[in-house]
């Protein structure tokens, strides 16, 4: 896919360093702790890095090796940034490589945790990244898929290739992505709406505006329901170690996959 199709995540990420602090960090941290418990000790991959901020919560968790990759320059730039700001002289390693990329995915080596947050149902082709993403992986894959929403996820495919292809359109689309988001809330909450904004980096470290801009222009842009996902990854060989449900207007399937003893 042409670059001028998919949507630049690393001109957002980068907008979000001027931002981050350690209280994004420790908030990150503790979401990935509270995903994967103990991971010290562990060799932990980073497909699709972003900002970065994920694989500095490994590495704040004891993990013994990070390896980070991105798609987009920018946001390898931002990762880069990140581990100089907060985590200079650690053991972490990062790189621009493709998650649809088998020969690089089989070079990195072997990882007991393999992890991607909400990264790999941009790439244009998600079901092959997620076979691919098994090959390092030896102990765990933890990733997080847009959930299969029927008409409302149809929907936003095509306002988020529209944002893609034509810029006159994203303030209209940015719109719609801020009343998807936070309306309901306005609505229903009108009380909850300030405090929840001001404390939305306990969400994982993440800032409200550039994850309503993350939403309005994430294209490519594939879904999945939990029992497709739970079914692709057993006959992989793994097996189901947690299911949920992330967010409630936009739904994402977090999940946690173990190789099992035999395979």
């Amino acid at each position: 896919m042409d670059s001028a199709e998919r949507f630049q995540f690393g001109e957002n990420w980068s907008s979000f360093l001027s931002v981050v602090d350690e209280s994004h960090i420790a908030e990150a941290t503790a979401r990935l702790s509270e995903l994967l418990g103990d991971i010290s000790g562990k060799a932990f991959l980073d497909i699709g890095s972003g900002s970065g901020i994920h694989s500095l919560a490994a590495v704040r968790l004891g993990a013994s090796r990070v390896v980070s990759f991105d798609y987009d320059p920018k946001s390898v730039s931002c990762t880069q940034e990140m581990k100089l700001r907060f985590a200079p002289g650690s053991p972490w390693t990062i790189q621009q490589g493709s998650a649809l990329d088998e020969d690089y995915l089989r070079s990195l080596g072997k990882f007991d945790i393999v992890y991607s947050w909400g990264v790999l149902h941009h790439t244009g082709d998600m079901w092959k990244a997620l076979d691919l993403m098994t090959i390092p992986a030896t102990g765990t894959v933890a990733i997080c898929i847009y959930k299969d929403q029927g008409m409302v996820s149809r929907v936003w495919r095509r306002l988020k290739r529209l944002y893609v292809e034509h810029p006159g359109a994203r303030p209209v689309v940015t719109f719609a992505s801020l009343a998807t988001i936070w309306g309901p809330k306005l609505i229903l909450l009108p009380h909850r709406v300030v405090s929840d904004w001001r404390n939305w980096k306990r969400k994982r470290g993440m800032s409200p505006w550039h994850d309503i801009i993350d939403w309005a222009g994430g294209y490519p842009y594939e879904v999945a329901s939990a029992s497709a996902l739970e079914e692709f990854y057993r006959a992989r060989g793994f097996t189901s170690q947690k299911i949920s449900r992330f967010g409630r207007i936009i739904q994402m399937n977090e999940c946690v996959f173990s190789r099992s003893t035999a395979s």
